[in-house]
């Protein structure tokens, strides 16, 4: 079964490099062993939100989020779900998301 993960970003190439619920898009992404599939770029309909939780509406499906910088609140009230937050320092959606995918490889073998 695949793992979903949300990658913020404003342009579906690179992270944004801002807070994670403030991206204009997510970037979604199907891992399935260190394959990852990108599925859709979902647009960021409570970017103007005043709850940095309210983004977690649109990306219940998913199981891990990227993003270089994340909200204290926000990760912490992901993290209690279940959702695991990765911060990065890469800046290419691509090879954040290759990166993951070969942590949860390595991780299951």
């Amino acid at each position: 079964m695949p793992i979903r993960v949300a990658v913020a970003t404003d342009d579906g190439k690179s992270l944004y490099d801002k807070l994670f619920h403030s991206a204009k898009f997510f970037a979604i992404y199907d891992i399935l062993g260190k394959s990852p599939t990108k599925v859709e770029m979902r647009v960021n309909t409570r970017r103007e939100s005043k709850s940095a939780a309210s983004v977690l509406e649109i990306l219940r499906d998913c199981e891990v989020l990227i993003a270089k910088r994340f909200d204290s609140k926000l990760k912490e009230l992901v993290e209690a779900r279940g959702i695991i937050t990765v911060e990065t320092t890469k800046d290419d959606v691509e090879s954040a998301v290759l990166e993951v995918a070969e942590n949860i490889s390595r991780l299951s073998e």
